[in-house]
């Protein structure tokens, strides 16, 4: 019983502040390594969480949400095609291929919903 409440004092809920502390290194990396530099990589990463903030905040909690609005973001100035991205994800940033292509693949306009 102790142990239980001791885990449940060390590991809070997941949110989306933790989801964005875990995997903004990762985040920056696919953004610097996509857009060919850190500069234009953190601009990615900002308008990509800007968007999360403004309009996605009460959807369930899912990381490949923030992936989704950052290739959204990359799609427009990245040379890299779909495939290419789909890498990236997948060992840049620890997502199996099917997560990885359910993010390039999301259409903008559709809801986010989890790809897993």
């Amino acid at each position: 019983m102790a142990s239980e409440m001791r885990a449940r004092v060390t590991c809070p809920p997941m949110n989306w502040i933790h989801i964005i502390n875990e995997e903004l290194a990762r985040m920056r990396l696919f953004a610097s390594a996509a857009l060919d530099g850190p500069a234009e990589g953190d601009l990615a990463v900002e308008a990509a969480l800007g968007d999360l903030f403004e309009n996605h905040l009460s959807q369930p909690l899912d990381r490949a949400v923030v992936y989704r609005l950052l290739d959204r973001q990359l799609r427009l100035l990245t040379r890299l095609d779909a495939g290419e991205r789909v890498e990236l994800l997948v060992h840049l940033c620890g997502f199996c291929a099917d997560e990885s292509h359910g993010i390039v693949q999301w259409d903008a306009i559709g809801p986010l919903r989890s790809v897993g």
